[in-house]
């Protein structure tokens, strides 16, 4: 009687103990890094917490997080777009000549979204038809795509009307249009991702795609959909960034891929596939560009931004594989104590 009591506690013991690995391993330490960044920074800056830098922020980061929340779908599929820059600066670009040629900014912000749409669905369909690696493709993209913004578009910069300045710079009682996009963005994604046949075949062609093969999954179409989704969230962006600069130039988007993998992979969508997270996204995000903001705020130079943020996007993989670790290892012990 004692010993089936003893081992019934020690099931117990067992199972609150998982439950509480559990509940630790759903808190994203994102929080607790962006805690101790607004710490940090007020006390070196009075003027962070203000409500204008606040509300600055987050239109700062708003084109970043639209893009991120495609480049999502894109990592946990087991995939990757290093294009996204180029690609943005060729939808502003051509958002720009549109509406100098007297298209309405609705008709032109449509076309523009369409054309992103067609890039990535373009950079899936080259991927799976050839069966090349995406870092490759993409690659390919990213200087295929600014080379054909610089020589199509020349080196003039556009100017924008009133109505496409609203969507980058205007407000809705004291929040910023481009925050409110992203945040309505942010919502859908989540609900796509999370609730949805298209996210759950996202998440299972990144953990095994031959699996969902066998299973019936049109793997090829599914990644072209991806694809193009991460292109619909490119020219949406582009819209945004274009009326928030009022101006629209082929240099638009450079490195923006750095900012966008890093924060993804920062948030805890996981290279290796299987593996997102869209709340982590928006963490990841936010985590940048509150310590962007700071940086400037306190004086430091913009090339070592560039330095940190790409120690960051190193750190971010490998805390990333180091939980991994974690994790697999917290698995095979419960599973070897279930046999026992």
């Amino acid at each position: 009687m004692m010993s089936l009591k003893s081992k019934a506690n020690d099931t117990g013991m067992a199972k609150q103990k998982g439950s509480q690995a559990s509940l630790l391993d759903k808190i994203n330490p994102l929080i607790i890094v962006i805690v101790f960044l607004y710490i940090g920074i007020t006390l070196l800056s009075d003027r962070f917490l203000d409500i204008g830098n606040q509300m600055n922020i987050l239109r700062q980061v708003a084109v970043y997080l639209i893009i991120a929340l495609g480049m999502t779908f894109v990592i946990a599929s087991r995939g990757i777009d290093l294009s996204v820059g180029s690609n943005l600066g060729l939808c502003a670009m051509v958002l720009g000549t549109l509406i100098e040629a007297g298209t309405p900014v609705a008709i032109a912000m449509v076309l523009v979204v369409g054309l992103g749409t067609l890039i990535g669905a373009f950079n899936g369909l080259v991927i799976t038809r050839f069966r090349i690696n995406p870092l490759i493709v993409t690659l390919g993209m990213l200087v295929a795509l600014r080379g054909a913004t610089h020589f199509f578009m020349g080196g003039s910069i556009i100017r924008m009307p009133e109505s496409l300045r609203f969507i980058g710079q205007g407000f809705i009682g004291f929040v910023p249009v481009p925050a409110i996009i992203a945040l309505t963005a942010t919502a859908f994604a989540y609900w796509l991702f999370f609730h949805t046949r298209f996210g759950r075949h996202t998440v299972s062609i990144g953990s095994n795609e031959e699996a969902c093969q066998v299973l019936g999954i049109h793997v090829n179409r599914h990644k072209v959909a991806v694809y193009a989704f991460q292109g619909a969230c490119v020219g949406l962006a582009a819209a945004i960034i274009v009326g928030r600069l009022n101006a629209a130039s082929p240099s638009l988007g450079n490195l923006y891929e750095l900012h966008i993998i890093a924060a993804v992979v920062l948030g805890g969508t996981a290279l290796y596939g299987g593996v997102g997270t869209i709340g982590g996204t928006l963490l990841g995000i936010l985590t940048i560009g509150v310590l962007e903001n700071g940086m400037v705020l306190i004086g430091a130079d913009f090339h070592l931004q560039r330095v940190l943020l790409g120690f960051l996007l190193i750190f971010a993989v490998a805390y990333q594989e180091h939980r991994r670790r974690v994790i697999d290892t917290r698995a095979f012990s419960r599973i070897k104590e279930a046999e026992e």
